[in-house]
């Protein structure tokens, strides 16, 4: 029993040690050491020579090393940290090509105060999320990511993913139109000689301000610079304060006295 015991505990360290090799061996790194590893094939020859231009060009003008590097089955693993030379002011893009969501970010202490927490959970939600990569691949989703965190580093920092995606806009734009619904229809004049109501307006203006202002203009304007989705938000609200002031509502008549 000894003996068999012995040769089952040999054949597993040999299985395991063989498994080990093949998931976590060390592969072949291009030398010099390029900014972006597609070990996972997912990107084609000129889209890597872009992003890796754009790294480059990134950590020379703004002194972040961003890298990224897919896989598949083999994984480069500890071997990148030494390759690279990551540091607190690194950023690693990990593109696990077997993943629904493929996105995942190491970030260096020296970048959190630069691109907080919420920064990547907005962009690992709005690239790396399977109803994107289904729609347009992994390819565009690893190249937007580049683009956005170039972007962010270049204006100093910032909390939010710039730019807007149109399923956000229009969220925007359904509550501006809302708001301006709040604030039309509570414009009405509540007697039959008035018209128009400015006090209705005015007590009204705490919940039509969040609709429109912090919810319809707010996560517009801190993700673009593009003043089309804005003026879109603008006539929405105004639409919709039309609409609301033509909706029929009760008056109430002034008492009559009849005097003898």
């Amino acid at each position: 029993m000894g003996r068999i015991a012995a040769l089952i505990v040999s054949i597993a360290l040999i299985w395991t040690s063989t498994l080990s090799g093949i998931a976590f061996a060390e592969v072949t790194l291009p030398q010099p050491p390029v900014p972006v590893l597609d070990l996972g094939q997912q990107l084609s020859a000129r889209q890597l020579q872009i992003l890796n231009q754009k790294l480059i060009a990134l950590e020379k003008d703004s002194g972040f090393k961003v890298r990224v590097v897919t896989q598949k089955d083999q994984l480069a693993g500890r071997a990148l940290k030494p390759y690279w030379g990551l540091n607190e002011r690194s950023i690693l893009v990990v593109v696990n090509v077997y993943e629904n969501n493929p996105l995942d970010f190491n970030i260096g202490m020296g970048v959190r105060e630069t691109l907080p927490r919420v920064f990547w959970q907005e962009l690992q939600g709005r690239y790396g999320n399977q109803f994107y990569i289904k729609e347009n691949g992994r390819e565009k989703a690893i190249v937007e990511t580049v683009n956005a965190i170039d972007t962010s580093l270049r204006q100093g920092g910032r909390a939010s993913v710039p730019g807007i995606p149109r399923e956000h806009w229009l969220f925007t734009f359904v509550l501006s139109i809302c708001g301006g619904l709040v604030a039309g229809f509570a414009s009405h004049g509540r007697d039959s000689d008035q018209r128009f109501s400015w006090k209705g307006l005015l007590i009204s203006s705490p919940l039509w301000f969040i609709l429109f202002v912090a919810f319809g203009l707010g996560p517009v304007l801190t993700r673009t610079s593009d003043w089309v989705p804005v003026t879109q938000n603008l006539g929405g609200f105004l639409a919709g304060g039309i609409v609301g002031f033509l909706i029929p509502s009760p008056r109430r008549d002034k008492p009559r006295t009849n005097f003898l």
